[in-house]
């Protein structure tokens, strides 16, 4: 039969879990985030006011090309301040992929030598785990790394460890057998 509490309890600590990783990274790692999370330029490029009709034809040809000249050097500059931009972003991103997977890796391993009840051990072991993926998933082009392929691959083999350990609480092997 299913202890409904413990169960309660292992869901509880999962679904807490995951959010307070995420938000501990936007506070860890606050730049790039909310309205920082896209490029905005620092210039407007476009005029605001077209040009007078009233100018002569020759006039206003000659003012369109001078802004059409000014437009694109503008956007050009703003190209490259962008290209700056996601090149900084990239690496401060892929520092908080580290970040969120060493934090996971830490709590597995504290899961792996201090004795927590199965309810808490389980818990946290579904929240790391939804973490870890949901993290790889986010951050997937910055985690893209050497550094973060290696954070996944000793996360994995911790799993790996931890399931093998003590993957008879999991299932719930305690239960009187016949």
């Amino acid at each position: 039969m299913v202890d409904w509490i413990k169960l309660l309890y292992v869901l509880v600590i999962a679904l807490l879990y995951v959010p307070m990783v995420f938000l501990g990274a936007n506070v860890f790692f606050p730049k790039y985030t909310g309205s920082e999370s896209y490029y905005q330029p620092a210039k407007e490029c476009y005029p605001r006011y077209q040009i007078p009709e009233k100018l002569p034809i020759e006039e206003q040809q000659r003012l369109s090309k001078e802004q059409q000249a000014e437009i694109e050097t503008c956007l050009a500059e703003e190209r490259e301040k962008q290209k700056v931009w996601d090149a900084e972003r990239a690496v401060y991103n892929g520092w908080k992929y580290a970040g969120i997977t060493g934090f996971n890796l830490i709590i597995l391993l504290l899961i792996v030598f201090i004795a927590f009840t199965d309810a808490v051990t389980i818990g946290i072991f579904f929240g790391t785990v939804v973490t870890a993926f949901a993290a790889t998933v986010s951050y997937w082009d910055y985690a893209r790394t050497k550094l973060g392929f290696i954070l996944m691959l000793v996360t994995f083999f911790v799993v790996l460890f931890i399931v093998n350990k003590r993957g008879k609480t999991f299932v719930g092997s305690k239960m009187k057998k016949k």
